[in-house]
């Protein structure tokens, strides 16, 4: 499964209103979607079917009034901006 993150929702949006939205798109989507308040995860059964996806609505497609937002799902420990710089010479300047 390839699990893409649908973000930028309405409170008011439902389950059956993404799998509507997806249905009308005609664009594949599997049985599970878990939703939250602004968010969702939907799960697609293939690379091809979430990267369709990903190109067809993030961004260009509106539900309950919000532009909604598709991207992969990225596991939280993966999120971190933070770089470690190694072996610098000690008479390097920050400058």
């Amino acid at each position: 499964m390839n699990k893409l993150y649908v973000g930028n929702l309405s409170p008011s949006v439902t389950v059956e209103d993404l799998k509507e939205l997806f249905g009308e798109k005609k664009l594949p989507v599997a049985d599970q979607v878990l939703l939250k308040s602004g968010y969702a995860f939907v799960d697609f059964p293939d690379q091809n079917s979430a990267i369709k996806v990903i190109e067809t609505l993030s961004g260009n497609v509106e539900l309950h009034g919000k532009v909604i937002e598709i991207d992969y799902s990225v596991p939280r420990k993966l999120r971190s901006r933070k770089i470690q710089i190694r072996n610098i010479p000690p008479d390097l300047q920050w400058e």
